[in-house]
């Protein structure tokens, strides 16, 4: 009966273990492991069982093993953070003795016995919190903040000063206050259409934008963005034109937002390719037949290897200074959001949105829909 009884107990405690929300390893006093939940085994990446192993032998961080050591040598808790060496990698650690609490016996023998036990079998649970996400989260937050900053402050410096001048001008010369009122308005709408981008980018992230799927003819869609797009190719001297295969396929999708990262790629390509060149927007059926692709290549100046895993984050604007004199379009201007609002729609349509560019040759942007496969009822 008290083996069944000290069986259920440790099948409990192995249970609270389990139900901890950090890794949880404990320890004697020679470190060797005695307990430990799964969440310790994925952290280590253990293939095999972690009991009786000595700590040391799976944790090579001179720092974690310091403080554990500290704590069996004072009998008392430690904490600390620690940055894995050339990692992201950031750990919250805390080792905290486990009392025993000897049974009160007459006898001082058997006293001294319990106690000198007690002091040999004494644990030490030691927690983990992986602070690598938290870390990244927070640099996230900053890195808004600083950006959103930045995209804010030159608009309002630039009205500002322009509202100085207009105070100046608008008694003497209407002419030239009229050409700073439509400055300013050049500038409030930025900051409209920024905010806009921001509350958009916002609803999409957190799964809030309402996505209407329905079957969308994908030779239509490119053509209605052909339309649309035109004039301001050619009033930028740029030839676009289309590439439809399969044009009849069926693709699930939000023609309106869908239509949104298209205009989006576009706009850009015209943006950065000087005049003369061209810009293509086409379709095809890939292999297999489950997606469709959409693509938008243009024969502008490209974008620089290293800048290519990153264009698609939120702010991120690669390289402002192919903004050239000599161009057309209107060159590097824009909030940084377009491109982090296109990889959202198209991945909350199960699609994959990528990018592939040569210097000075040009870009092409691609991504996937699913194809609607008709029934054979």
């Amino acid at each position: 009966m008290v083996d069944q009884v000290t069986i259920n107990y440790q099948h409990f405690f192995q249970k609270l273990l389990e139900a901890a929300p950090w890794p949880v390893i404990i320890v004697d006093r020679n470190l060797s492991i005695r307990f430990y939940n799964q969440l310790a085994v994925h952290l280590l990446e253990a293939t095999e069982s972690l009991l009786g192993v000595k700590l040391d032998q799976l944790i090579q961080d001179q720092a974690i093993l310091q403080l554990v050591q500290e704590s069996i040598l004072s009998d008392q808790p430690r904490k600390g953070e620690l940055v894995k060496t050339n990692s992201s990698t950031a750990w919250k650690v805390s080792v905290t003795p486990l009392e025993h609490a000897p049974q009160k016996v007459e006898n001082q023998v058997q006293r001294e016995s319990i106690e000198q036990l007690a002091q040999a079998c004494s644990y030490f649970a030691i927690a983990i919190e992986d602070l690598s996400e938290l870390r990244r989260l927070e640099r996230v937050r900053r890195d808004f903040i600083t950006n959103i900053s930045h995209e804010l402050r030159t608009p309002l410096a630039s009205v500002r000063l322009l509202a100085e001048t207009l105070e100046d001008a608008i008694d003497t010369d209407r002419d030239k206050a009229q050409i700073f009122l439509e400055k300013i308005e050049t500038e409030v709408q930025h900051l409209s259409a920024l905010v806009s981008e921001l509350l958009e980018l916002s609803r999409i992230e957190s799964g809030l934008l309402p996505m209407v799927i329905e079957p969308v003819e994908a030779g239509q869609l490119v053509r209605e963005i052909m339309a649309r797009m035109l004039p301001q190719a050619q009033r930028h001297r740029l030839t676009l034109r289309t590439e439809i295969q399969d044009e009849h396929i069926l693709v699930a999708a939000d023609s309106k937002q869908i239509a949104r990262v298209l205009v989006n790629l576009v706009h850009n390509a015209i943006k950065f390719t000087p005049s003369g060149g061209t810009v293509t927007i086409g379709t095809v059926l890939e292999r297999g037949g489950q997606t469709q692709r959409f693509f938008v290549r243009d024969t502008g100046v490209g974008i620089r290897p290293e800048e290519l895993p990153r264009i698609f984050e939120r702010f991120y604007k690669a390289d402002r200074a192919r903004s050239k004199t000599d161009f057309i379009g209107p060159g590097g201007g824009g909030s940084g959001l377009g491109l982090a609002i296109a990889r959202h729609v198209v991945e909350a349509h199960g699609g994959r949105i990528i990018a592939e560019s040569i210097p000075g040759q040009g870009s092409t942007f691609r991504f996937t829909l699913p194809v609607i496969v008709p029934s054979n009822s």
